[in-house]
């Protein structure tokens, strides 16, 4: 018997090569158009490490679609948000929008940084940016980032050719850490370093995250799920592989 999961994977398929992954939209993107352009924001993208047909997903807004809807359907004004990952500051501002609260962004990509602060000063964000990877547990501590001509992909799980030293900063040394009761993970596999150590960010009581099923298998996905259900924690809503989750 086929499954739904097969049955949407198909389905998926030509829609993500259409709209989100298209060489033409994205040629035409990068050419004439230069800038992806959400409500009242303008982000600048011309001059990241993107492929091509990636820059198709600007046009048709489904660029970080999953964690959007997920956040623009849950933020309030009592979210204060760490955020592990700025990218090209989309995701800030999001939520900076919404909840009119300082955003704390720990983004480990040296080259997206210049882009990253540009794009939040251009759209009037309250933000701190810290260009470290978190760390809760001095154990789990990682050397190296991957990188490559794909800012999406970058990561400490995902190996390729470009290895590059990454610094890491104990969740203890970052000042007013304890002011934040929200983190937004999307780190492309550090999901799993935060909500294994959950319990030392004694204020968190709100967690966003996004699976990645090349890095997770469903074991693994399995084990974290129990872990947050272990510390409190129990699902609120999700989207696609994106999931929001309240401690009780």
């Amino acid at each position: 018997m086929i499954s739904f999961n097969l049955i949407s994977k198909v389905a998926m398929f030509p829609l993500y090569y259409s709209f989100h992954y298209n060489y033409l939209f994205g040629w035409f993107h990068k050419k004439f158009i230069k800038v992806f352009k959400y409500k009242n924001f303008i982000f600048n993208v011309n001059d990241v490490e993107i492929p091509l047909p990636y820059y198709s997903s600007f046009i048709f807004k489904t660029y970080e679609l999953n964690d959007r809807i997920l956040l623009e359907k849950n933020l309030t004004a009592q979210h204060k948000c760490i955020i592990i990952g700025g990218g090209i500051g989309f995701i800030p501002t999001i939520v900076n929008n919404i909840t009119k609260n300082k955003v704390l962004i720990f983004e480990i990509n040296n080259k997206i940084i210049k882009n990253l602060k540009s794009n939040l000063i251009n759209n009037k964000i309250k933000f701190k940016i810290l260009n470290y990877n978190l760390l809760l547990n001095k154990t789990d501590i990682q050397k190296y980032y991957y990188s490559n001509e794909n800012f999406l992909a970058t990561s400490m799980f995902r190996k390729s050719k470009k290895k590059i030293k990454l610094k890491n900063i104990l969740f203890n040394k970052v000042k007013n850490i304890n002011d934040f009761n929200t983190l937004i993970i999307d780190g492309e596999g550090i999901e799993k370093h935060y909500i294994e150590n959950i319990k030392i960010l004694k204020k968190v009581k709100f967690i966003f995250f996004e699976f990645h099923n090349d890095i997770f298998t469903n074991i693994q996905k399995s084990k974290i799920f129990r872990k947050l259900k272990q510390e409190g924690f129990f699902l609120k809503d999700k989207f696609i592989n994106s999931y929001y989750f309240i401690k009780h």
